[in-house]
């Protein structure tokens, strides 16, 4: 998940106060439980907390606290964020049977907020969005943030909710920067767009490095400069570090969305041209020592370019028998990496779902490695069972070499492979993503 992966470079947490540390509890109790406990995880991996439930499947979690935080609560499979502040004292009731719809907290304004504003995502059809003539859709984003910022006007932590102003606009700044294309390909015809189309990126000052604090606003940047490719650019990459050098000021930022960048188009992108764009890199990026680790991860990834033969991998499926990729030369293989704790592979499942059943009669395999560790087994076959799991499900026991193999860092990852074995892409779009359905019309 890119979220994920941007998480381990730039700061995801917003520090809201600077008391000295209190104590938080969250307490409350599960109707209809999947699991024995209830945790409490935190962005960065550690120090994560966890209780079991009582004979009245209830919990109470205890922790101290020096600043205001997101944080995540976990049972079963399922989890949720929330954000939690020195002293709280948080109650929250949950069915995990209809886990997002039924979610409410009692001591967390914010918490509730958070979990409407995963309510209303959920519920859009962003293919539908991107198909809408300019002025429909831009009138539908309107409406989409308007009614985000009214859920904002509740009694709310003000950092928090001038954390979350921010993010909203600028996810859905995002949003409309990739509006021509994703129509382009969902309707597979040029537009022109109106002439005072992108004004609103003039509301950004893209030099303000505090815009590397937040990931909707780093996710902004990133996709503004890319999105400045000329139709005869045939790189992204070389355009994208040419603007960088020449509309930046702040080093610090151009440093990071440079290399950010430059990982994420290593990534299963075309690397034939690679030494021309470290070239480019190495004039744009200040640090000597970024720039040869780059240069090692390019060496790398060259070996995943598309055309390359896959790195195979075999692990165990529902049922025990140990299943490979490479069992399924002549389909097309569209590999789904994932874990039943991670929030945005959950997300994605629907529109899988959704996927395999549309192309079910297609020359293509719908196959899911799950990373989970060895202790949350059963946690993932009762997943398969719950959310009625189809295509070929693997079962990888952590972080294992496929992980290794196709340098993968964050979930959910997506890759397809082709008929004869061979790499399309490792870094696949989503399930999702308008343009894995025009991916697959052109295939099929």
């Amino acid at each position: 998940m890119k979220k994920f992966i941007l998480g381990l470079i730039i700061c995801l947490v917003i520090a809201c106060q600077n008391n000295p540390s209190e104590t938080v509890i969250i307490s409350g109790k599960v109707i209809n439980p999947l699991s024995k406990t209830a945790s409490i995880l935190f962005n960065d991996g550690t120090n994560n907390e966890t209780d079991s439930l009582n004979e009245s499947a209830s919990f109470k979690i205890e922790f101290r606290l020096e600043e205001a935080k997101y944080v995540s609560f976990k049972h079963g499979p399922e989890t949720t964020a929330m954000y939690v502040k020195p002293g709280d004292k948080i109650q929250l009731t949950i069915d995990p049977n209809e886990f997002d719809e039924t979610i409410f907290y009692t001591g967390s304004s914010e918490s509730n907020f958070l979990a409407k504003k995963y309510l209303l995502d959920e519920k859009l059809d962003r293919r539908l969005l991107y198909s809408l003539s300019e002025n429909d859709f831009l009138n539908r984003v309107n409406k989409i943030e308007n009614d985000l910022y009214a859920l904002l006007n509740l009694g709310l932590d003000q950092t928090f909710k001038k954390n979350e102003e921010k993010s909203i606009w600028m996810e859905w700044a995002t949003s409309k920067l990739n509006y021509q294309r994703y129509h382009e390909s969902i309707s597979d015809s040029s537009i022109i767009l109106s002439e005072d189309y992108f004004d609103f990126v003039a509301d950004i000052d893209v030099n303000d490095p505090i815009h590397l604090e937040n990931y909707d606003a780093f996710n902004f940047l990133s996709t503004y400069v890319k999105s400045q490719k000329k139709s005869q650019d045939k790189n992204y990459m070389l355009s994208s570090l040419d603007f960088l050098s020449t509309h930046f000021e702040s080093k610090k930022t151009t440093d990071t969305i440079a290399m950010v960048m430059m990982k994420n188009y290593l990534d299963g992108n075309d690397l034939s041209q690679i030494e021309e764009v470290m070239m480019a890199f190495k004039k744009v990026h200040s640090d000597t020592s970024i720039v040869n680790t780059i240069r090692e991860l390019a060496h790398e990834m060259t070996l995943l370019s598309a055309g390359n033969p896959a790195i195979d991998f075999t692990y165990p499926n529902k049922n025990g028998k140990e299943k490979s990729l490479s069992d399924f030369k002549g389909n097309y293989v569209y590999v789904d990496v994932w874990a039943t704790w991670c929030g945005p592979c959950k997300r994605e499942i629907p529109d899988l779902i959704k996927l395999e059943k549309d192309y079910h009669d297609k020359n293509i395999v719908f196959m899911s490695v799950s990373v989970d560790e060895e202790n949350d087994y059963q946690t993932w076959l009762d997943m398969i069972e719950e959310k009625e799991l189809g295509g070929v499900q693997l079962f990888a026991a952590g972080w294992s070499q496929i992980a290794k193999d196709y340098h993968i860092k964050g979930i959910p990852r997506f890759m397809l492979f082709d008929p004869q074995g061979n790499i399309l892409d490792t870094n696949a779009s989503r399930p999702s993503d308008p343009l894995t359905r025009v991916l697959f019309e052109q295939l099929f």
